[in-house]
């Protein structure tokens, strides 16, 4: 049922705090840019498109205090607030939850965090509901119940308090991309989004959602377990309507992976109506040929973005990233031959790892020679082979993310290699600061953002941290003095009931 009044609606972007278990480095992390949050973009269209007034506060891109985002709040005076958070952000936004409630709001806590611990997460009293898998039908519904009295309990994908008890939905997926609405650009700071590694101005899409393959260190979030594209037509209008509106040059592809057929086709569409944009993509290295670089090299492809992860051969097969050094090799070569700049993701200090695989894994990043490189720490996320493996050889407690969830105030985790940190350190000093690299970044210097850009990777890496010392993230932490009892995790008195398929 659609809603019968002008209900007042507000999605939070907010601050991560303290991002102790993120897998950057902070000091890179402050100088990659900021851009767009596609997820409550969509939900936020979906809302307006169902009737309702809607505002959105990217606090990081706007770089808003705790004070002007509750400012913020208080003058819109939404009668719901929805958050997104992801596990290493999921502090920040706990704590603007609680600044939505001082205004006396209902809270929907949504995101990949929302689904992996949504027990936990609603176990807070700032947190009225949650939302599992794709959020923008579920909020659509939940909105509507709420606007028009009538029961919410039915909803699929949604989360809540009953009796005492927390009640978890099933996730809910979107089946078909194409009837959403395009993202609410019109409510987003566009002007404040940008990448060290893009064009300006640039944006983000995502054409597809979901992704079948299996590697060791990624959550398999509800979204994957089906993976989906929007036809290439409705994302090149899309595209057209970014650069009409907003003067985009570039679009970052947010998608997992893009299949060959895929990207094939939406190359075609580019080119067919003669759309003047550089688009980048992640991609896997087992998804492309010759041919297929081509086709994309001249639809305006500027850079592939390809997660090799490992330089040691049975490291790389360890993480079950299912490709071989070889075709890595032909990938990058491949790539560079019809004009196309490689970025590489690497994963430095994962289970089972020692000096020699770190080292390979450096040295394969220089042989390769990308024109962009990611070094990350190993981090066992939750719920993923890289956690369990790591609870099986005790270097994390199976328990710590619910701990974390729950409020405790938890040392971050610790590398599951002795050094993981510096090792990360030098990767990056190795592959950035070698003189040839150097110099090819001083010739490809084209313009004063371009310099700009440069320099702030440069200081990046002379400047690189990892994390801030777990005490002093303590200290700066909003819980400090404000501690919080929740019920424990296993309190046998908490039921959880499983919502049937709606």
């Amino acid at each position: 049922m659609e809603s019968l009044t002008n209900m007042k609606i507000q999605l939070i972007r907010y601050h991560d705090l303290d991002n102790t278990n993120t897998r950057l480095a902070q000091s890179l992390n402050k100088k990659q840019g900021v851009l767009p949050p596609l997820g409550i973009g969509y939900i936020a269209s979906s809302l307006e498109r169902a009737g309702h007034v809607v505002d959105i506060i990217d606090a990081i891109a706007l770089s808003l205090s705790k004070e002007q985002v509750l400012e913020r709040i208080k003058k819109f005076n939404p009668q719901i607030v929805g958050i997104t958070a992801m596990t290493p952000t999921f502090k920040g936004a706990l704590e603007a939850a609680k600044l939505a409630k001082i205004n006396g709001a209902i809270t929907v806590m949504g995101g990949v965090h929302m689904s992996i611990l949504p027990l936990e997460t609603l176990q807070h009293d700032a947190i009225d509901f949650g939302i599992v898998g794709e959020a923008e039908e579920s909020m659509v519904e939940f909105c509507n119940a709420i606007e028009n009295d009538e029961s919410y309990e039915k909803i699929e994908g949604l989360c809540f308090k009953k009796d005492g008890r927390i009640i978890i939905g099933q996730p809910r997926i979107v089946s078909e991309l194409d009837p959403l609405p395009m993202p609410a650009f019109h409510l987003l700071p566009m002007e404040k989004y940008s990448s060290i590694i893009g064009l300006h101005p640039t944006c983000t899409i995502m054409g597809s959602r979901g992704c079948p393959y299996q590697c060791g260190f990624c959550y398999k979030t509800p979204s994957d377990k089906k993976y989906r594209t929007r036809s290439v037509q409705n994302i090149v209008d899309e595209i057209e309507f970014l650069i009409k509106n907003y003067g985009i040059k570039e679009i970052m592809f947010y998608d997992d992976i893009m299949p060959q057929a895929y990207s094939e086709a939406l190359s075609k569409e580019i080119i067919r109506r003669n759309v003047k944009i550089k688009w980048q993509t992640p991609q896997r290295v087992n998804l492309v040929n010759p041919d297929l670089l081509k086709l994309m090299a001249k639809s305006g492809c500027r850079i592939l973005r390809f997660g090799v992860e490992q330089g040691d051969p049975e490291q790389m097969a360890f993480v079950e990233k299912r490709i071989n050094p070889e075709q890595v090799k032909s990938a990058f070569q491949e790539a560079k031959k019809v004009g196309i700049n490689t970025f590489a993701y690497f994963i430095i200090g994962y289970v089972n790892e020692n000096e020699k695989t770190m080292q390979a894994t450096i040295d394969l990043a220089k042989e390769l020679d990308p024109r962009y490189v990611m070094f990350t720490k190993a981090v066992p996320l939750p719920n993923t082979p890289l956690m369990y493996q790591a609870v099986e050889q005790g270097l994390i407690a199976p328990d710590y993310w619910s701990k974390y969830t729950l409020g405790e105030k938890l040392e971050p985790v610790t590398p599951l290699v002795p050094d993981a940190d510096k090792w990360v350190k030098k990767a990056y000093r190795s592959f950035y600061l070698r003189p040839k690299k150097m110099l090819e970044q001083f010739l490809r210097i084209r313009s004063f953002k371009d310099l700009q850009k440069n320099i702030d990777g440069l200081i990046g890496i002379l400047s690189f941290k990892m994390s801030e010392d777990a005490f002093t993230v303590i200290k700066k932490s909003a819980y400090e003095g404000r501690a919080e009892e929740f019920p424990n995790y296993s309190d046998p008195l908490l039921q959880i009931t499983k919502l049937p398929n709606v």
